[in-house]
């Protein structure tokens, strides 16, 4: 019983420290968030200082009265958020108990008398603000009854020019050309009372020389342009004398936010040396009651009977054979009752840990298995998704098939507009051939057509957008692009390629016996259009809409056959590289404007010559074959050809 109580004691004795030092953390925590809540609503004060005048500075620069009444609804905002803030800082002036123990920032003198000032800058900001918001007002108005009256002027003193020059008088001409100098003087250079009175003066001047010479007609032209004049110069006068009230309220709320800033520093400087003063007094109060603690508990700890140390010597043997795998043990505790319990307790323990050990291991093999099937399922499923996954890719351009599974694009109703070259292109006459050609036969020609161009297609890099019959449709640019101009390139290099193959597939083709000989059309634009998803929430199509498009489509339908017509648009992005026939403009369904055409011959570096006629087929590939090679056998074919 004697090891129990001092026991007891000790342990009240350490509860009573640590709550004492958790109280006090908790105190001192408190009170570094509560400065830190402060100090973050001193920084938005700041900020909406800071964001008030960048509305001041927009305001003055302002053009447009409708923008201006924006920026003075996002003023009234602020003033609003700043007028919150003060009402929080007022509360946060009332006492509170923990006050009393620890010094708080928010009821520095220092720190109120600054906040207090920062409010009053406000309240003269706020004044000044509306100031410039009436005078900016009244200038954009100005500005507005300008434009319209300066026109007029222009057109009155064009007018008069012209007149007072069909007299041939040299006197009126100079005075004229005074007048003219006094005008733009006036109105943009000085646009002062002084240049307004010599534009005047200049007019009288004329308008007396007139009177003397009784040009009636004309006096009353220039009395009519002298009320124009004195209208839109007192309107420039008046725009001149705002513009210098305003400046002299940028430099009032210059000064005002310098004292602001000012303030700001004070305030900053002050709560960090409150904060320091009370980190310093809190870290030494926590440390000496931390000392003090450890002194108490280590007086405490000497003060145990040996048999204390003998109990848990038994008690850490017996923790010990448990841990090393010997469950068998017993342990003895003679020298106190309660702990002999405990020690009963523990033997207890160690047989049921030792049975509940057998237990566990013959789970975790039935669990292991049972693992292990689950593994084989998804496994199974796993291959099942590839597999699926693999179909489906066969309905997908590869791009994007790619950023749909790599999670780079959302399955999503949604469009953008995107810079992209649209390649449109089809067989001519094919569907006449439905009616002499066997549907397995031509369905066979048409795959393996088809099959070809996707591979050159995706050589250079398009996306292809769908299979219309015997029409390809494809465009560069999105979900992947290289730019707009090299876009533009690889469109035209992979039409040439497929040009190239095609005229190849027709040398097979008839040989294989089809008498038909197919040819290609292609069009080619480049421009703005809208990529995406389009369709209903249960069926998507990924596709491309807009005038560029359906310009491009035209193109290919107004292509002659083995042609490949393309844009102005495309051309200038091209024109560097690929060589092209300027074509006649064409007009075509659903746009105004005639479109200049290109025709595109061949890459300016391209090895591949192709010539066609009735009864000819001509085709070098000089990647293939060496130039001493085709001449050598041209001349032996023209040799034979010369006998015949």
């Amino acid at each position: 019983m004697i090891i129990r109580k001092k026991v007891i004691v000790s342990f009240i004795v350490l509860m009573f420290f640590i709550v004492t030092i958790s109280v006090l953390s908790l105190f001192i925590t408190h009170q570094i968030k509560d400065d830190l809540n402060f100090s973050k609503q001193v920084l938005k004060l700041i900020n909406i200082q800071e964001n008030m005048n960048e509305v001041i500075i927009l305001t003055i620069n302002e053009k447009s009265l409708v923008n201006l009444k924006d920026k003075k609804s996002d003023f009234v905002k602020y003033e609003q958020h700043f007028e919150l803030l003060q009402k929080t800082f007022k509360q946060n002036e009332k006492k509170e108990f923990k006050d009393y123990f620890f010094d708080d920032v928010h009821l520095d003198s220092e720190v109120k008398e600054s906040l207090l000032n920062l409010f009053k800058n406000e309240h003269s900001i706020e004044l000044v603000f509306d100031n410039i918001y009436d005078i900016q007002t009244n200038i954009l108005l100005n500005h507005a009854l300008f434009k319209k009256l300066y026109p007029l002027e222009k057109k009155k003193r064009n007018k008069l020019q012209e007149l007072v020059f069909n007299l041939n008088n040299v006197e009126l001409m100079n005075e004229f050309g005074d007048l003219k100098y006094f005008s733009k003087e006036t109105l943009y250079q000085y646009r002062t009372k002084e240049a307004m009175l010599e534009w005047t003066t200049s007019i009288t001047k004329i308008r007396d020389n007139l009177k003397t010479q009784n040009k009636d007609s004309l006096l009353v032209l220039f009395d009519e342009y002298m009320d124009v004049v004195r209208q839109v110069g007192n309107v420039v006068i008046s725009i001149r004398e705002d513009e210098e009230k305003e400046m002299v309220h940028v430099s009032l709320i210059q000064n005002i936010l310098k004292n602001n800033q000012a303030e700001t520093v004070k305030i900053e400087k002050r709560i960090m040396f409150i904060t320091d003063n009370f980190l310093n007094n809190g870290t030494v109060i926590l440390g000496v009651s931390v000392l003090i603690m450890l002194l108490i508990t280590l007086i405490l700890v000497i003060s145990i009977p040996s048999k204390l140390m003998s109990i848990i010597e038994k008690l850490t043997l017996g923790v010990k054979s448990i841990e090393s795998g010997s469950y068998d043990v017993k342990i003895q505790i003679q020298e106190d009752k309660e702990f002999n319990q405990i020690a009963q307790t523990f033997n207890h323990m160690s047989q049921n840990i030792k049975s509940n050990k057998e237990t566990l291991e013959e789970q975790i093999k039935l669990r292991t298995k049972e693992l292990q099937l689950a593994l084989t399922q998804v496994e199974s499923k796993k291959d099942v998704l590839e597999n699926l996954s693999n179909k489906l890719s066969k309905y997908l351009s590869p791009q994007i098939y790619e950023s749909i599974f790599t999670g780079k694009q959302d399955v999503l109703l949604e469009s953008k507009r995107e810079y992209l070259t649209v390649f449109f292109s089809d067989i001519k006459g094919f569907t006449s051939l439905t009616d002499s050609v066997e549907t397995e036969v031509l369905t066979q020609l048409l795959n393996e057509y088809l099959d070809l161009m996707s591979q050159i297609v995706l050589k250079y890099g398009g996306t292809i957008d769908k299979y219309i019959g015997d029409c390809i449709m494809v465009f560069f640019g999105d979900p992947s692009t290289k730019g707009k101009v090299l876009d533009a390139k690889n469109c035209i290099k992979m039409a040439i390629e497929m040009k190239e193959l095609m005229s190849k597939l027709r040398v097979k083709w008839k040989n294989d016996g089809i008498s038909e000989a197919f040819h290609i059309r292609m069009g080619i634009n480049s421009g703005y259009c809208t990529v995406g998803n389009f369709g209903s929430k249960q069926r998507l199509d990924y596709t491309i809409l807009g005038g560029n498009v359906n310009l491009a489509s035209r193109l290919e339908s107004n292509a002659n056959p083995d042609e490949i017509l393309i844009s102005s648009e495309t051309y200038l992005l091209i024109k560097e590289e690929i060589q092209c026939i300027k074509k006649e403009k064409i007009k075509v369904k659903g746009i105004t404007n005639f479109i200049q055409t290109y025709e595109v011959v061949s890459s300016k570096d391209s090895r591949i010559m192709i010539e066609e006629q009735n009864g000819f087929n001509l085709s070098i590939d000089l990647n293939e074959i060496e130039r001493e090679n085709v001449i050598e056998i041209l001349e032996k074919k023209l040799n034979l050809i010369k006998n015949l």
